[in-house]
């Protein structure tokens, strides 16, 4: 046999030999992994092997993951794409009540903000033009809180709108009280809807017109609809007219309570110091009604509503009183120094001095607004005893029915008053806020030129001190 013979056979053994070695590994790793139970490694493939029509949960024919927050987008009316793909399985009348709920939310939205920047031109397009009636009573409603701006516009919604829109048009024009609305008044209060006509009854008062009195009189007091008497009542407190006060007390010492409300609202419209006073008297005959009594007060934003209130909290002995009254007199902001008399036989006087010249003798319980005092003291008798102290100079209501001033500065000596300080609630305190130093670039060129470090020192200690810690 040759050489070349035994060679083939040489080989060819070799081969067999590895093709059934491999085959032995194979089967036998097979037997280990079912054995220890270990996962088999797949590698993934890739997404541009995945073909359209094995979209997995989550994806839709078309490729895209509708849950994948990257993919929404907002529309202009505020509405998801995610959520237009959702509708699309709702059926028509579905749909219809969504974007019904949409246009009424954006609506009111759109209000809101254009009465606080005060956009007149907003309000009254949407007043006019938009769809929905609930969204135009709200549009009306904000022009009769902004004032006479948008009164034409409330006529015009009166003469070609709604029910439910003209009822929210005249109880803003009742709020208004423009005297160019009174043809409108005496035509609300001969229609049949209660609310426009209790809503006719209030603005009439608000005009000041003498035609509009004389039918509050003649008739709205005189009405057996118990609504239309206290629509009338706050008519007629618009007109602040002394000789109405008695008719407001009747009303107050009914047994109806909502009358008695409502005569305790129309003293707070009336806004004078007659009705302060019959307010601060009802405060003790009528403790039930504390809540309304001190809100009519504090319709008075003048100096006389903050006197009430001093004079109150000096002769209250209820805690809950005294803590609405100082809210009321937070939100006044009236941070100041009030003298209440307290003894009988003051003064007060001209100058800060006791032979000064008397002006008027002051009755118990006036109150004043302290603006200074004398920088000497005084040796004065006071009752039946001598006492020093200083004069205070007081802003006081002036008793001269003749008088231009409602108010009237006088010195009145200290022992006579009872000092009380409305201080203002203290601020929170606020972390200070450091400002950061802009870090200054240096360009190259402005660089100084050093020698690099060399490295082999960096690991060396110092020559002197102890050595570096870890």
């Amino acid at each position: 046999m040759s050489l070349y013979s035994k060679l083939q056979k040489y080989f060819f053994s070799l081969l067999v030999f590895g093709v059934l070695s491999s085959v032995a590994n194979a089967e036998s790793g097979g037997r280990i992994r079912e054995e220890f139970k270990l996962p088999q490694t797949v590698d993934a493939p890739d997404d541009s092997a995945t073909q359209p029509g094995d979209a997995s949960e989550g994806n839709n024919p078309n490729g895209i993951n509708v849950d994948d927050p990257r993919n929404l987008t907002e529309e202009s009316d505020g509405v998801s794409s995610y959520e237009r793909r959702k509708r699309k399985d709702l059926t028509p009348k579905e749909r219809q009540e969504i974007d019904y709920d949409l246009s009424l939310k954006k609506g009111i939205l759109i209000i809101f903000r254009a009465e606080t920047e005060k956009r007149y031109k907003t309000l009254d397009r949407m007043a006019l033009t938009h769809p929905i009636p609930r969204v135009r009573a709200a549009a009306v409603l904000a022009l009769g809180r902004m004032g006479r701006g948008g009164v034409k516009t409330l006529h015009h919604v009166i003469e070609r709108d709604g029910e439910a829109v003209r009822q929210a048009a005249y109880k803003a024009l009742a709020d208004i009280g423009s005297p160019s609305s009174l043809d409108y008044f005496f035509r609300g209060i001969k229609s049949n809807d209660p609310d426009i006509q209790f809503s006719s009854w209030r603005g009439m008062g608000k005009t000041k017109d003498p035609s509009a009195r004389d039918a509050l009189i003649r008739q709205g007091i005189r009405s057996t609809r118990t609504e239309i008497v206290k629509a009338s009542l706050l008519g007629l407190a618009a007109f602040q007219v002394n000789d109405d006060l008695k008719l407001f007390k009747t009303y107050l010492d009914s047994e109806d309570p909502e009358l008695q409300k409502t005569a305790i609202e129309a003293l707070g419209i009336h806004k004078t110091r007659a009705s302060l006073r019959i307010l601060e008297q009802t405060l003790e005959t009528k403790p039930e009604l504390v809540k309304n009594i001190v809100e009519a007060i504090g319709q008075n934003t003048s100096l006389y509503g903050t006197f009430s209130f001093i004079r109150i909290l000096e002769s209250s002995t209820s805690e809950e009183l005294n803590q609405r009254i100082l809210a009321q007199l937070y939100l006044r902001k009236a941070f100041y120094q009030f003298g209440t008399v307290q003894v009988e036989g003051g003064y007060a006087q001209e100058n800060p001095y006791p032979t000064s010249r008397k002006l008027r003798s002051l009755t118990l319980g006036e109150v004043g607004k302290i603006l200074k005092k004398s920088d000497r003291r005084f040796i004065q008798k006071t009752g039946d005893k001598f006492v020093e102290d200083h004069y205070y100079l007081l802003l006081l209501e002036s008793k001269n029915p003749e008088s231009y001033y409602e108010t009237v500065q006088s010195w009145v000596f200290g022992p006579y008053l009872k000092i009380r300080t409305i201080l203002a609630p203290p601020k929170e305190k606020k972390g200070k806020r450091y400002k950061r130093k802009p870090a200054s670039f240096t360009p190259a060129s402005d660089m100084e030129e050093t020698d690099p470090v060399n490295p082999s020192n960096t690991d060396q200690s110092p020559e002197n001190g102890p050595p570096l810690e870890n």
